[in-house]
């Protein structure tokens, strides 16, 4: 069989080629989004985190968020403490530190509820999913080893958001407890980094302060004014305060389902680890 003369077997390659390079982008075109949006590229510690983006219809979007932190070993001691806002379930929260013998976990419910974790290596590796949604107190503290200056400690949070009918979604993140530094987002086939601000850094001027402070005083004096009114309105001339003294007494609180449910995921969290 004679040979294709060479310009033939160019073209082939050359139509092959442009082929190829068109189904690409069809398939980009089409395909949902593949990556998400920052409300913004740095945020003060506590203000929230927005993301948005698009995808597949009906769709559950997982991100993993994470940041480490190197705490500083006094004595071969180490110790955080800190408030973190958890997300709504389905979540999962993964806990490494290295150059430790031991890590102290505690979650704070009225007093402290503490568990000690032994090493491997140096390394501590916990893991939590489904916790309860809320603000905790948390701490992790302990030995590190013997010659080390810090302790690195890494902390990752995994949680999803339903996308809308259209493809949409929106997922708030509470910046609450995350410490200065650079804040790792990875979701839907991108990964972005944020820059957290410590609240120090973003304080108000002094000026601002006092204008806030004279707001606040001249406020708490209307309300004042007002709560003596309608005490003196109240039958029997008695106050709304000690109306709602008696009633609190009367009534104790009750325990919320999210409380219950709090304390039996601490429960099975130290039993089971």
């Amino acid at each position: 069989m004679p040979k294709k003369p060479e310009w033939m077997r160019n073209a082939g390659r050359g139509l092959a080629l442009a082929m190829a390079i068109n189904l690409m982008l069809i398939f980009i075109l089409i395909s949902p989004g593949t990556s998400f949006e920052l409300s913004a590229d740095s945020v003060t510690a506590g203000e929230n985190l927005i993301i948005t983006g698009t995808s597949e219809p009906n769709s559950e979007n997982t991100f993993i968020s994470s940041f480490t932190m190197n705490l500083p070993v006094t004595s071969e001691k180490y110790s955080y403490e800190t408030e973190v806002k958890v997300p709504n379930k389905p979540n999962r929260f993964t806990v490494t530190a290295k150059n430790v013998q031991n890590l102290d976990a505690g979650v704070k419910m009225g007093i402290w509820i503490t568990k000690s974790f032994e090493s491997r290596d140096g390394v501590v590796h916990l893991s939590a999913a489904d916790i309860p949604t809320g603000r905790y107190k948390l701490k992790v503290s302990g030995s590190a080893m013997p010659g080390a200056n810090e302790v690195p400690i890494t902390i990752e949070a995994e949680t999803g958001v339903l996308a809308d009918s259209s493809g949409s979604y929106k997922l708030v993140i509470d910046t609450t407890g995350i410490p200065e530094g650079d804040y790792l987002i990875k979701g839907d086939g991108d990964e972005k980094t944020v820059r957290i601000l410590s609240k120090e850094k973003s304080r108000p001027s002094a000026l601002a302060i006092s204008e806030a402070e004279k707001e606040i005083a001249a406020y708490k004096d209307k309300i004042e004014i007002n709560l003596s009114a309608a005490a003196s309105e109240s039958a029997g001339g008695k106050s709304v305060n000690e109306e709602v003294s008696k009633e609190e007494k009367a009534t104790p609180p009750a325990e919320s389902a999210e409380s219950k449910g709090v304390v039996a995921w601490l429960t099975d969290f130290f039993l089971g680890q």
